[in-house]
């Protein structure tokens, strides 16, 4: 799933779909100048998809409000922050998040990422993440992404659960740095995985990963690569059967730290059903033909990428893309 330039197909995304056979995209700010153009660049890009691939794209959009919204001017819906929402309470989170489903899916797109279930360490601290998220209290932020992930869905557009396993406690922002998460004891590990496992129970479609390291789960590898934090924490013991997206693999705490095929690999054992890369273009062939020498040599990847493969589907199937 990647980001392009542009606002137009011809402009870049034509070249993406017809030479990486990408799954989808993300819109950003960039793509965007009224919804008449917006429309015509997406069903120019779903013609275009269908034309050279067989099947359409899965089209995806940061709309969480506040400071993180790629609608912004008019007549597009101006959407409070997750702080701001958490504030006015449950029935704030409901209208809120039914209004932009209706807005995104009368416009093509079907995939929300949002929205941001991390537990803030202290409310009211200084945090990058602050506008971004519901609050400190687990049980709060669980109630409120409940709320939000539903009356979302309920218009047709699919949630995205994210940072897992928690972005709160990061004292570092992933677009810049690498955050390691030190929990300080079970109950604390405990606090940030609960909004997690009630968007699971509520039925939401995706969950997008954390680049953070967690000491606690694994010493080595960042949650978007870890073969242990999301193969045995959100799929086996949490019971998430739905679409894992990584993070932007262009942050800093990724593309700095490792090369394309080590994403690649340690991708697919964290079982990331979509790759992520949305600010650098030129990135997306490198990764595709990593990604495809892995799948020609290793069976046990192979598998893994066709599991994959049957979530996305399940999704689109959910979708039915237009």
């Amino acid at each position: 799933m990647v980001g392009f330039r542009g606002t137009r197909l011809e402009e870049e995304l034509e070249e993406l779909i017809r030479h990486h056979h990408i799954g989808g995209a993300v819109l950003f700010r960039r793509n965007i100048e009224s919804p008449g153009q917006l429309e015509e660049l997406l069903r120019s890009a779903q013609d275009c998809a269908r034309r050279y691939l067989g099947r359409p794209l899965l089209m995806a959009i940061d709309q969480e409000g506040g400071p993180v919204q790629r609608l912004t001017s008019p007549p597009f819906l101006r959407l409070p922050s997750a702080r701001t929402l958490a504030r006015e309470g449950v029935e704030s989170v409901r209208k809120w998040a039914a209004a932009a489903g209706r807005e995104l899916r009368s416009l093509g797109i079907h995939i929300n990422l949002a929205p941001v279930l991390d537990v803030l360490a202290q409310e009211g601290a200084s945090h990058f993440m602050e506008e971004r998220c519901l609050g400190s209290d687990p049980r709060r932020v669980a109630e409120l992404g409940r709320e939000w992930i539903q009356a979302l869905q309920a218009e047709g557009v699919s949630a995205t659960a994210k940072h897992f396993p928690g972005l709160g406690q990061a004292e570092l922002d992933p677009h810049h740095h690498a955050p390691v998460i030190r929990w300080s004891d079970e109950s604390s590990m405990e606090a940030d995985l609960a909004p997690f496992a009630r968007a699971i129970a509520a039925g939401v479609h995706c969950v997008m990963t954390s680049h953070s390291l967690y000491l606690t789960l694994d010493g080595e590898w960042p949650a978007t690569l870890s073969p242990i934090i999301c193969p045995q924490w959100l799929r086996q013991r949490m019971g998430f059967e739905g679409v894992l997206l990584s993070d932007d693999l262009d942050m800093a705490a990724v593309a700095r730290g490792f090369s394309w095929e080590t994403v690649a690999r340690q991708g697919l054992l964290a079982t990331i059903d979509f790759f992520l890369l949305c600010q650098i273009p030129e990135h997306v062939g490198h990764f595709a033909s990593e990604l495809a020498a892995l799948l020609s040599r290793d069976v046990g990847l192979a598998a893994l990428h066709e599991r994959s493969a049957r979530r996305i589907e399940a999704l689109s199937r959910r979708q039915s893309p237009a």
